[in-house]
């Protein structure tokens, strides 16, 4: 009588392998054993891939990927931004500035210069 070894047919047995195939139908019928897994190229469509995984009793489940390529952007420069004003405090010194200047009027004659809220004792003298 021979005897065989003895093999545990629940030990984890997995075979990680990767293999070409074309289209979905060369991906279910690529044979598996039981407790095998295969990542399965596409070699029809560039970008899809196939995992098969074979369970304890033989029976075998497809899944379908897509993949691509991920990019890093590029990082964003670090600006201090205490440098800059804040748009409501402009819009102040503007508003601020606009009253102490003097406007050119356009109803007179050659644009004459006409003080709005100027101080007209400090104004400069025309001659």
């Amino acid at each position: 009588m021979t005897q065989y070894p003895y093999t545990n047919p629940f030990a984890p047995r997995q075979t990680n392998s990767i293999s070409w195939v074309q289209g979905i139908e060369g991906a279910k019928a690529f044979t598996l054993m039981p407790r095998e897994n295969v990542v399965l190229m596409d070699s029809e469509v560039n970008d899809i891939f196939y995992i098969k995984i074979c369970d304890d009793i033989g029976r075998c489940t497809l899944r379908k990927f897509k993949y691509y390529e991920e990019i890093d952007e590029p990082s964003k420069p670090n600006i201090d931004l205490s440098e800059y004003v804040k748009r409501s405090e402009l819009e102040e010194l503007l508003k601020e500035r606009s009253r102490h200047e003097p406007t050119v009027s356009a109803n007179k004659p050659n644009g004459t210069v006409q003080s709005t809220s100027y101080d007209k004792q400090n104004a400069p003298k025309q001659s």
